[in-house]
């Protein structure tokens, strides 16, 4: 953490009235977690705890996600329409999820479109924190034939938002994302759904989202502010890039501004 930084932090803490040594606490607290990882059984825990999402966004943030929608469902210069989207972050728990979710929401708002967030996350999922869903099947059985769209297919209380689970699987997530199936079963969600959204597996970690960021039309990489690694960041684009997916941006996930508001604005 650079002096400036510290210095940014201190202020803001300062005016948000935190007794000096608490914030100092804090922050090597803080720190430790950072560094410290989870166990379970002697084994590492990536799964968050809870993960709840308000899906009333404040107006700044309604428009980062609509200018993100407007980037992909205008491109520029690519006369190529986009149908499918995969969001993916380097490591665990940057917000990979939370940006997928609310991505997809907000493309469902758009004109109403009817937009399926599929959870591609085979090995952390977490929609079932975010929507009153059941896991009673979902990706892995689709790809497998074992059951069809309609009885995968689950609405939520965001409209035009439906979301399909991952399913239960007894094979490698790799295996499921690379089965001949796979091309079939995009082709038949195309027809039903005007966009599709993956949740995806960190690409730093499992190799997931190389697979299936060669299968969809683009993808938009999750870093989160103060806390992904420049080196991560290289690693996992080299990554990607390697696996054959289109990069169509970056979002910066829980970004916290450290300046006072009239200093911000100047620059």
């Amino acid at each position: 953490m650079s002096k400036i930084y510290e210095a940014l932090q201190r202020a803001q803490e300062e005016r948000e009235g935190v007794p000096p040594l608490e914030a100092e606490r804090t922050r090597r607290r803080s720190w430790l977690r950072s560094r410290r990882p989870r166990s379970t059984n002697g084994h590492r825990s990536h799964a968050p705890t809870s993960l709840r999402i308000d899906f009333d966004l404040a107006p700044d943030v309604e428009e980062a996600y609509q200018r993100l929608g407007t980037n992909l469902l205008t491109p520029a210069k690519d006369p190529v329409v986009l149908r499918d989207l995969m969001v993916v972050a380097s490591l665990h728990g940057e917000g990979t999820t939370t940006t997928a979710a609310l991505y997809a929401s907000t493309l469902a708002k758009r004109k109403k479109l009817d937009v399926l967030l599929i959870e591609a996350n085979f090995r952390t999922p977490a929609l079932e924190q975010v929507f009153p869903i059941r896991r009673n099947g979902g990706f892995a059985e689709l790809i497998a034939g074992t059951q069809d769209v309609d009885t995968v297919m689950q609405a939520t209380p965001q409209p035009n938002l439906f979301v399909i689970t991952s399913g239960h699987y007894e094979t490698s997530p790799s295996h499921i994302l690379e089965a001949p199936r796979m091309s079939e079963v995009l082709a038949q969600l195309h027809e039903r759904f005007q966009f599709i959204v993956f949740d995806s597996a960190p690409v730093n970690v499992y190799t997931d989202a190389q697979i299936l960021g060669a299968r969809v039309d683009a993808t938009v990489f999750v870093i989160e502010a103060d806390r992904t690694r420049i080196e991560e960041v290289q690693r996992a684009k080299r990554q990607l890039e390697r696996g054959g997916a289109k990069m169509l941006g970056v979002l910066l996930n829980r970004r916290k501004s450290y300046l006072p508001s009239f200093l911000e604005g100047m620059i």
